[in-house]
């Protein structure tokens, strides 16, 4: 018995341990660093100066909200609470960010929201 206990302890610490790597690994993973993001965002702006703006996602009434050129109305809402949200994220989105195509729109949008 007292055998089994001796191998039955670090087995299971190697399980829990195990079960802890790979939770983070997998939280890491959807969650990039800041700085990737900051970088991607950069990119998503930098390519958006030059050709004009098309669409912005940023916060509206409370709601996401995207937006087509200098429209003051979104085109289309999202019921998403933005306590969901990073604080990163919500900065951001305070500002507006901006995209050249309704499909980089949908891509940023499934980015944030998932």
């Amino acid at each position: 018995m007292t055998n089994k206990l001796v191998w039955l302890m670090p087995v299971t610490a190697l399980a829990v341990s195990t079960v802890v790597v790979f939770g983070t690994m997998t939280a890491s993973i959807r969650h990039p660093a800041p700085a990737a993001q900051e970088a991607t965002d950069a990119a998503v702006t930098s390519t958006s100066v030059t050709t004009g703006i098309k669409y912005v996602l940023r916060i509206w009434e409370g709601k996401l909200g995207m937006f087509r050129g200098d429209s003051e109305v979104p085109y289309h809402e999202l019921d998403m609470p933005l306590t969901l949200l990073s604080d990163y994220d919500r900065e951001l989105l305070s500002q507006g960010i901006i995209t050249n195509t309704e499909e980089e729109m949908r891509r940023l949008v499934e980015d944030i929201t998932s």
